[in-house]
């Protein structure tokens, strides 16, 4: 007769959320990071979960980990649960009288510094058991392991929408300038015109702009042009020091370049194009019903963003 692992002392259910974390991610380290735990940790549960299955669930190697049979099984199986425990979980605690529990945000460095970082520490202040755990991040996020990404993005007028599962909110719009330093328009020259930005150096971060195509509208029409791929980087913030010690031309929202355009410290560029707009969405995934503390943190986040913002 088998064993009642359900009667084991060891957190065997919480071992199984691991592993097929685990396969699912490919990567101990980047399951460890999604499940709070140490990668010794994590490499320590799933040995523990096959003794206690008395049979191995993963081969591992420098290089890679693949599931064995019975770690493919256990996770087609138990994985699809998964939503469901979780909404289960959830569901009783909104039944508490207070919110409680964890949020899991990912956030771009500069949304993270001008208002998620005053927000959730006030949002801390009147919800004391609503816990966060935040990732200043760019780029792609896996959206069942975080409740509200927020991410920046460059849009023009007349684009469409990309279809997307996850609910998307716009909390910001503003301008995005075209800019650089007199020393560096002393030493290069200033662009007049998108082509000729293709003979400059060219500073961006591919998570806003889609890469290295840059638009412009001048007169009711719209210009493309295929920037040099001079320098890449994900962190607006970065982008604008480098601009400051004139290493090129770069395209940054209002918010962050005002002051120095205003002090002279930067120029703005083809102040007669049109530039796009700068965004900044929130996305999560549609649950019904959400949990309390996402709810009211979503609601909360949402109107002070607003009032900062004014």
């Amino acid at each position: 007769m088998s064993k009642n692992l359900l009667s084991s002392r060891q957190p065997i259910l919480d071992k199984i959320v691991f592993f097929c974390a685990v396969v699912r991610s490919g990567s101990f380290r980047e399951a460890s990071t999604q499940q709070g735990l140490s990668p010794a940790a994590g490499s320590r549960w799933v040995k523990e979960l096959e003794e206690a299955l008395s049979v191995e669930l993963i081969k591992r190697s420098t290089r890679q980990l693949v599931a064995t049979q019975a770690g493919q099984l256990l996770y087609d199986r138990f994985s699809p649960l998964l939503p469901d425990i979780n909404s289960l979980c959830e569901e009783v605690q909104n039944l508490a009288e207070e919110q409680q529990g964890e949020i899991r945000i990912s956030s771009t460095p500069l949304f993270a510094r001008q208002y998620l970082t005053k927000i959730v520490a006030e949002y801390m202040q009147k919800h004391p058991k609503v816990n966060f755990r935040i990732f200043i991040e760019a780029g792609e996020f896996d959206p069942l392991t975080i409740d509200f990404a927020f991410r920046a993005s460059a849009s023009y007028e007349g684009e469409r929408d990309i279809d997307s599962l996850l609910v998307r909110k716009r909390l910001l719009r503003e301008t995005l300038y075209l800019c650089a330093s007199p020393e560096y328009i002393k030493q290069y020259g200033e662009p007049v015109n998108p082509e000729q930005l293709k003979q400059h150096r060219c500073l961006y971060a591919k998570t806003l702009l889609s890469g290295n195509r840059w638009c412009f509208e001048h007169q009711g029409e719209s210009e493309i042009v295929t920037i040099q791929d001079t320098l890449e980087c994900d962190n607006s913030e970065m982008l604008l020091d480098l601009t400051l010690e004139h290493a090129g031309v770069a395209y940054l929202p209002h918010s962050l370049v005002h002051s120095a355009l205003e002090s002279g410290e930067l120029c703005q560029i083809m102040a007669n194009y049109q530039c796009a707009s700068f965004d900044v969405d929130m996305f999560y995934r549609p649950r019904s019903p959400m949990p309390e503390r996402c709810s009211g943190f979503k609601q909360y986040l949402v109107e002070r963003v607003a009032a900062l913002n004014v």
